[in-house]
């Protein structure tokens, strides 16, 4: 009979012990923390796992507690990264996890990805999963594309050259509003769940050895649909000649609306390493605010902006301003 101190016993007794020997053995990297992710991240920390990279570069907002389960009330505003951890280290604490606080770019995607057996997609964003399978056709490394909109979902297992990379499947990113996003379709929090879920067990089977589903695996949950779509048969040329464009792409600052709110992001690539204490003092003089300062951002009123800028140089700027008034400010605060 098994202890009662050993966590994987009913795990074992289905996989076997080769099998569960390898998931302690195994490293992965979980990008993005927020619906999606919140759900995979516990499956792979109960089910063992050795080692879990979790990456976000947000923080926890009140319009994330409906579906995100990884945080409560008590997290808001706090480092999605940060709160994860701690959630996920009291499930297990004999697996290594390690918080990063970062936007993934061109400029560090490689750096931040490297080095693992299996990297998940928990991110909102097409900019942020083609990136990743750049990464994975550059290095082989398997991931595991998943997405929730609505009541919809899709599961997708890719591991170039054996399988069809995203690009296969769709050469180009979606152009920004051709696509419903969180904010013009919704999104319920069980069918969240139900793809995350299905993402955790695909992570599982490719970590120990099965083969995961080959097929893209696509839900209505609302309307009771499944479809399980056949990947391409014709490699595309980037897989095929390790084409890496998202990779090797080159800017230096962008500036989006924020979703679902008035305002304006402002990111930088590749990220960098400001000097927040000497900014505090200059925007302080300028605004004739107090502003807070702490390890991730530097955060304060100006005007009828909220504003909160982080330490890798990323903005966010709240309230009725245009991306061309962002730049200015961020220009003459920042010195960009």
């Amino acid at each position: 009979m098994a202890s009662m101190r050993d966590r994987y016993a009913k795990q074992r007794i289905f996989l076997g012990p080769e099998a569960e020997a390898r998931l302690r053995s195994a490293r992965v990297v979980l990008v993005g923390l927020g619906a999606t992710g919140s759900v995979i991240a516990p499956w792979l920390v109960r089910a063992g796992v050795g080692h879990l990279t979790i990456l976000d570069r947000d923080i926890v907002e009140e319009s994330n507690l409906q579906r995100q389960l990884l945080y409560g009330e008590s997290d808001l505003l706090r480092p999605k990264a940060e709160a994860a951890a701690a959630k996920l280290r009291e499930a297990n604490s004999e697996i290594e996890i390690t918080p990063v606080i970062a936007d993934i770019t061109s400029g560090n995607a490689q750096g931040l990805l490297a080095g693992f057996d299996l990297i998940m997609d928990g991110t909102d964003n097409f900019e942020a999963r083609y990136l990743i399978n750049d990464v994975s056709i550059l290095t082989g490394t398997p991931w595991i594309y998943a997405g929730a909109l609505g009541a919809e979902g899709m599961v997708w297992p890719i591991h170039p050259p054996r399988t069809p990379c995203l690009r296969c499947l769709m050469e180009e990113p979606p152009v920004s509003g051709d696509v419903d996003t969180c904010d013009s379709a919704g999104v319920l929090g069980p069918a969240v769940g139900v793809v995350g879920s299905w993402a955790a067990l695909e992570a599982i089977k490719l970590l120990t050895g099965k083969e995961p589903h080959a097929e893209l695996a696509r839900f209505d949950f609302w309307c009771n649909e499944r479809q399980f779509i056949q990947p391409p048969k014709i490699r595309c040329r980037f897989c095929t000649e390790k084409l890496t464009e998202f990779l090797n792409a080159r800017w230096s600052l962008r500036t989006s609306r924020l979703c679902g709110m008035e305002g304006v992001q402002i990111r930088v690539n590749p990220p960098s390493n400001l000097d927040l204490e000497a900014i505090k003092s200059r925007v302080e003089a300028r605004t004739g605010n107090a502003w807070k300062l702490s390890n991730l951002a530097l955060s304060g009123l100006e005007g009828p902006w909220r504003i909160m800028l982080f330490r890798d140089g990323r903005a966010l700027i709240h309230g009725e301003i245009t991306p061309e008034k962002a730049r200015v400010w961020y220009s003459e605060v920042v010195g960009f």
